[in-house]
């Protein structure tokens, strides 16, 4: 789970010498021959190449040419859903684009090569009168910039999709764009690109957790009628003015963004989630472990009024050879009971469920839904990190238990944990049976869904959450990573903050 940068700091002598290579052959090109005069052609060939790949690949649709100035410099003001939105952009545009490029690029090998032969401006985020200035006099002379007031992919760094705004179905937009059109006098033109955060959203690129190419998705993109700044033009602006500004540039982008066609589909303006008087939660604890593994959660609970119920699941709370003979059906059973009681109690309930406990939680939302506001999944053991996994239920004639593998990093925490030491071999085979098939329905999951998972998970492999994450239904779903804790994610060095995670989930449906 590296992304490039991550990528070329760890192996240096693998990166650093390619990426000196091609900075002093750029160097050499441009003292001799300039590569303004090279980047043109290249530039042309490039966009007749991508707009002839998306069109075989991915039905590649443009509208609204007829707004973009025939002459003279103007900034595009675009959303953003994937690191194909620049390519898309590229191909689509009769005139050559610059980009903005967050300053940080600067330093990451390769890209800012390419950033170079682009000849696009660097900009800081948070303030940067330079940069600012560098695209004012750009578009000034003519060239056409673009710009994502989004500032980053949802999805991407540490602004999730869920935490787009309600009427716009984006993440609040920047001032840049608005404070460089104004500046430099240009039409401020909005784009919506469609498709891109589905064909190949930044799970796969940067962040390189699903393996997988870019999917035949239809992209189209969208320009619009330049927005109107008149009344901003020609005086100073408060904070108010800019913000005013920005959210008239964001809806006018929204508007013709397709938002059914992102990688987590939504309806614009972005319902609230339903909230309750009475909310009860039920904890489900995982696979060989006991309730000790989620109880961390109760005193929150019991701090915010919260009712809850938590079950100590078949085969659990005794020896590892209880759970001989044990399978899913009486997890599931023993779960369903407590739930069913708690929700005589309350309106509705969320449930909380850690490893086993996730699968259980999903399986409840489906069968549940009526009864369920929202479901979070904590290290859902839908997928296992031991290749040899699948193995063990072949040998549960001869091999009749297992011993358990370590789930918690921090060494000074591990004596904490009553996990079972060993589980049973035929018991395990009913989990992986279970995760099988609950990840073939995932899609019958409708209510909201919340997936935390840590990316140094030992046991579950964590391509599991964004299985989850894009599999289910859900209108509104979350995906919160960690990057310390191991699977144990209740008992380990990131507990607190995965109780808190919960509870500001928890909280959301609270009346």
């Amino acid at each position: 789970m590296l992304n490039l940068d991550a990528f070329a700091r760890l192996f240096p002598s693998l990166v650093k010498p390619v990426d000196d290579a091609i900075g002093l052959t750029l160097q050499g090109l441009d003292k001799t021959v300039g590569l303004q005069n090279l980047t043109d052609p290249v530039y042309e060939a490039l966009k007749a190449g991508l707009r002839t790949m998306f069109k075989h690949q991915n039905d590649f649709e443009v509208e609204g040419l007829e707004h973009l100035p025939q002459q003279g410099g103007f900034l595009l003001a675009s959303n953003h859903q994937s690191w194909l939105d620049v390519q898309c952009l590229a191909a689509a545009a009769p005139q050559r684009l610059r980009f903005m490029a967050k300053a940080e690029f600067a330093e990451w090998p390769f890209l800012r090569h390419a950033i170079a032969l682009t000849d696009s401006p660097y900009i800081k985020r948070g303030g940067d009168s330079e940069g600012m200035q560098r695209a004012v006099d750009a578009l000034r002379d003519g060239k056409v910039l673009v710009i994502f007031p989004e500032g980053t992919i949802p999805g991407e760094e540490r602004w999730g999709r869920h935490e787009v705004e309600a009427e716009t179905g984006l993440l609040r937009g920047k001032t840049g764009a608005v404070r460089i059109a104004l500046a430099a006098g240009v039409p401020l033109i909005p784009v919506g690109v469609s498709g891109t955060g589905a064909a190949f959203p930044p799970e796969v690129f940067p962040r390189l957790e699903l393996a997988q190419p870019p999917r035949q998705v239809k992209i189209t993109v969208r320009f619009g009628a330049p927005v109107d700044l008149g009344d901003f033009a020609g005086r100073t602006l408060e904070k108010e003015d800019l913000h005013a500004a920005t959210q008239r540039l964001m809806l006018a982008i929204s508007g013709l963004v397709a938002h059914e066609r992102n990688y987590v589909p939504i309806t614009v303006p972005v319902a609230p989630l339903p909230r309750y008087e009475r909310l009860g939660v039920l904890l489900l604890h995982g696979f060989t472990s006991s309730v000790k593994t989620v109880d961390g959660l109760v005193p929150h609970l019991e701090a915010a009024g919260i009712p809850y119920r938590m079950p100590v699941l078949r085969g659990h709370g005794g020896h590892y050879q209880d759970l001989a003979g044990v399978g899913a059906a009486e997890w599931y059973g023993d779960a369903e009971a407590a739930l069913l009681d708690l929700a005589q109690e309350v309106d509705k309930v969320v449930v909380v469920g850690l490893s086993m406990g996730g699968l259980v939680a999903l399986n409840l939302a489906m069968a549940h839904a009526d009864k369920i506001a929202g479901t979070v999944t904590l290290a859902a053991a839908l997928r296992f990190r031991n290749p040899l996994a699948p193995v063990a239920p072949l040998l549960a004639p001869v091999v009749k238990s297992w011993p358990s593998p370590a789930a918690i990093h921090d060494q000074s925490l591990r004596h904490t944990s009553e996990n079972y030491t060993r589980f049973p071999t035929d018991a395990f085979g009913s989990l992986l049976a279970y995760a099988k098939e609950t990840e073939a329905k995932l899609s019958q999951v409708t209510t909201p869904v919340c997936v935390v998972h840590s990316k140094r998970d030992q046991v579950i492999a964590p391509v599991a959450a964004n299985v989850i994450y894009e599999g289910v239904s859900a209108g509104h779903r979350e995906i919160h990573w960690f990057t310390k804790s191991g699977h144990e994610l209740g008992q380990d060095m990131e507990r607190e903050a995965v109780f808190a995670t919960v509870m500001a989930f928890v909280q959301k449906f609270r009346g």
